[in-house]
């Protein structure tokens, strides 16, 4: 009886392993997540006023090593949440209309096209109404210098898009995304922040 027993079960077992054996090679495929959903407990702190302060230059470094700068571009502080982590990360870190074939894509320079992909996708972000009460936008000067004032504590992204300057070159009136993540302690005066596109290693 032990024996047949034993027969018994190696038939089973070998039924179940014929049964698995088609999903061998498959390649299980990956839940698709989507964007987070916007919690605006996240970013409650964001709305106060705070003591920090925030100071820098945003612009662009060109091919030719020279700073692109463009009078009186927005500025805009976007607190860092899960919800604009995401929008960060699929509009600005990697743009989502940058082709492969585009050679300025690896220096952080857009092509015309491409900067109005990018514009399009700030502005579309920029209009939800849940997130307007905590961001801030300021406009930098001829030199590209910007101010905040009044800044709580936190996590922040700045991003500026600079859709071209007043170089005499074609390479310094290129269009493109300059951006900063920065911690701010509370009461913090940053200064000299550098906000630019991440050809160089500044950002």
């Amino acid at each position: 009886m032990r024996h047949h027993h034993r027969i018994g079960c190696w038939f089973v077992c070998c039924l179940l392993i014929g049964s698995l054996w088609p999903l061998q090679g498959q390649a299980i495929e990956p839940i698709a997540s989507g964007p987070p959903i916007l919690n605006e407990k996240d970013l409650a702190a964001y709305k106060q006023k705070g003591r920090g302060t925030l100071a820098g230059q945003v612009f662009l470094s060109s091919l030719s090593g020279k700073a692109i700068t463009q009078t009186g571009i927005p500025v805009h502080l976007i607190p860092v949440s899960s919800y604009t982590r995401y929008w960060f990360d699929h509009s600005v870190r990697t743009t989502g209309c940058i082709s492969n074939d585009d050679a300025t894509a690896n220096d952080g320079l857009l092509s015309r096209q491409q900067a109005d992909c990018a514009r399009d996708g700030l502005a579309q972000f920029l209009t939800k109404k849940r997130l307007l009460p905590y961001l801030r936008t300021t406009r930098a000067n001829p030199t590209g210098h910007f101010w905040f004032m009044k800044i709580p504590a936190g996590r922040y992204y700045l991003v500026s898009l600079i859709e071209g300057g007043g170089g005499a070159h074609q390479d310094e009136r290129a269009a493109g995304i300059a951006w900063l993540t920065i911690d701010l302690e509370a009461g913090e005066k940053a200064t000299n922040l550098v906000v630019t596109n991440c050809r160089s290693s500044l950002c």
